[in-house]
């Protein structure tokens, strides 16, 4: 069975189907194998009209962003505006504390290596004029009776992975560079790496936005039905451009979206609506570019002791010194997930005798991950876009993950 049938494959499994999948496989330093399967559009009543994925499909690849998010701050600490080790209320313009533990600082690598005891809540993304406050403030809208702190871990050491991080990161990197962080990203990181996509839909061009996947999943209200129809959950445009960012509407039912009017919006106060935490729309081609960064073998972004700074550990699980996700999670450095091959936990590609890097993506449905081994030049990434059944009965066999990705990686790998 080639790589190609065997991949098709998982689409077409009854009880375990994927609606689209896009590959990239690194050997060497080289792309060696890019392909795609499946639908980026499935039309509800008539198949005919179903819009295949191609290689320059785009895809709202979640927690990956994370890892793109954090080269941006990495090109704002090498220009000297922005200190890891500073305080993150020097540059947000408030005091941001714990109430827990009011007399220790939330640092900045903290953000990036998910220590500094900030939690999600209920919501981690809210739309403007809302504030960063609102989550912080015990009289701000979102704050949840405290419900976006740990209130038992100070920050520092203890390891509670937060999309909150990276929405409080991104708003600080507006204070310090002065420019939107949507537009940031894309001057400083993602065109010069060759990525096309970004972090705000209401940007693309009509024909970006025609090539940009829908997410799905076989499941309403909660109940899944593999034998059910793809239920779309996400970037369903249907062609037509938004005129402005969305974000999840706080007053309305869950899944609605609202739009954030930027003209109004006050710089450096609020960037959680662009989604940094796993907003970024990128195809698998385009994610093996940073891979290719961390190898040396694309556009000197960053110079190579940031980047082997990034790699290095900031945590490691030790037994009781953080919530490793049911064991997906044991290591991180600067906004880099830092695979130990422990079977049975984060093991991704069975067998591999070398340490991965990288990020997962799970969200809407979509699971993403862009593994690399700098020092092979290997990197595997893929970008499932959506999910037949429940993923929490689709585990994988020897890995924390689910069983579409160990399938995936697995086919990739033996290629």
């Amino acid at each position: 069975m080639g790589p190609a049938t065997a991949l098709q494959s998982l689409l077409d499994d009854p009880l375990h189907a994927i609606p689209s999948l896009q590959v990239a496989v690194v050997r060497g330093g080289e792309i060696v194998y890019a392909q795609s399967f499946g639908h980026r559009y499935i039309d509800p009543q008539d198949s005919s009209k179903n819009l295949p994925v191609n290689n320059q499909t785009r895809f709202r690849v979640a927690s990956i962003s994370k890892l793109v998010v954090a080269l941006g701050a990495m090109k704002l600490v090498e220009q000297g505006r922005l200190d890891l080790e500073a305080d993150v209320s020097e540059y947000l313009g408030f005091r941001l504390r714990n109430p827990a533990f009011p007399q220790v600082p939330i640092l900045v690598h903290s953000l990036l290596s998910h220590t500094s005891s900030l939690c999600d809540g209920s919501r981690y993304s809210i739309p403007s004029p809302y504030t960063l406050l609102d989550f912080f403030d015990p009289d701000g809208r979102f704050f949840e009776g405290g419900a976006h702190f740990d209130p038992h871990h100070a920050p520092g050491r203890y390891a509670r992975y937060s999309n909150l991080n990276t929405g409080v990161l991104g708003t600080l990197m507006e204070c310090v560079s002065g420019q939107r962080f949507d537009l940031f990203m894309e001057q400083e990181v993602l065109r010069p790496l060759g990525l096309g996509g970004g972090f705000n839909v209401s940007r693309f061009t009509p024909e970006q936005i025609g090539n940009l996947a829908v997410l799905y999943r076989k499941r309403t209200e909660e109940v899944w039905n593999p034998a059910g129809p793809w239920v779309a959950q996400v970037d369903d445009y249907r062609g037509a451009v938004p005129p402005w960012p969305l974000t999840p509407d706080p007053d309305a039912p869950q899944g609605q979206l609202i739009g954030v009017d930027l003209r109004s919006y006050r710089l450096g106060s609020n960037a959680t609506f662009f989604s940094p935490q796993g907003g970024l729309r990128a195809s698998a081609l385009e994610l093996a570019q940073v891979a290719l960064l961390f190898m040396g073998k694309a556009p000197p972004l960053l110079q190579p002791p940031t980047l082997q700074r990034m790699l290095g550990p900031q945590w490691t699980w030790n037994g009781h010194n953080g919530d490793t996700l049911g064991g997906q999670a044991l290591s991180f450095g600067l906004g880099v997930w830092r695979f130990t091959n422990r079977p049975g936990q984060d093991c991704p590609v069975l067998g591999y005798p070398r340490p991965w890097f990288g990020h997962l993506g799970d969200a809407y449905g979509l699971l993403s991950g862009l593994l690399f081994d700098p020092e092979a030049g290997n990197a595997l990434v893929y970008i499932i876009g959506g999910q037949g059944c429940d993923p929490v009965q689709y585990r994988g066999y020897f890995s924390a993950y689910t069983r579409w990705e160990e399938q995936v990686l697995g086919f990739l790998h033996d290629l």
